[in-house]
């Protein structure tokens, strides 16, 4: 608790009009992973009657023309992600905190924790999956701990690089937006 305390004082207080738009924002996004969600797992239900009563296993050949279920929850992820994101940048919308709502530059501070989170978020995600994955298959005596572990490495390099990219980017074209939207009400 005294960690999202202390988060909540870095980021300042919110701002209501700001937080209103961007929960219309999330909402979309819920409904967008909710109805991919189920259309996947009802596309998965279909593919195991279809094959169990057709009697052709799907990791077969056979299969091998089948549009797999992952691709799919891929898809929805992706898109409950990203078309939030895009809207908001488009209204402008950096944060919903003070702080951030009219920053004129890119806080270089934020960019570089949320990237340092994100990273070691993926870095650790990976080792653990990987170890826990090759315990199922492999055993715990087989496990290659050392290469899961610069497998996560790797993991949290690109992972930081990519969200100090992307959330800088984020910042920059948002801000742009919102001076974009200003000057044309000024007119």
């Amino acid at each position: 608790m005294n960690l999202i305390k202390k988060w909540n004082e870095y980021m300042g207080p919110k701002d209501e009009r700001l937080e209103k738009e961007s929960n219309r924002y999330m909402r979309i996004s819920y409904y967008i992973l909710l109805v991919g969600t189920v259309l996947c797992a009802y596309y998965a239900i279909m593919l195991e009657q279809v094959s169990n009563t057709t009697d052709t296993p799907i990791f077969t050949a056979v299969g091998q023309s089948v549009v797999p279920v992952q691709a799919g929850l891929i898809v929805v992820i992706l898109l409950s992600c990203f078309i939030p994101l895009a809207m908001e940048i488009r209204a402008g919308i950096l944060s919903e905190h003070s702080r951030y709502a009219s920053v004129d530059h890119i806080p270089w501070d934020l960019v570089s924790l949320l990237a340092l989170f994100c990273g070691l978020g993926l870095g650790v995600l990976t080792t653990l999956m990987r170890v826990l994955a090759e315990v199922q298959i492999v055993g715990v005596g087989n496990v290659t701990w050392l290469g899961d572990i610069a497998m996560g490495v790797v993991y949290f390099g690109m992972a930081f690089v990519l969200a100090f990219i992307l959330t800088a980017a984020t910042f920059r074209d948002a801000i742009k937006r919102r001076q974009q939207l200003d000057s044309e009400l000024e007119y």
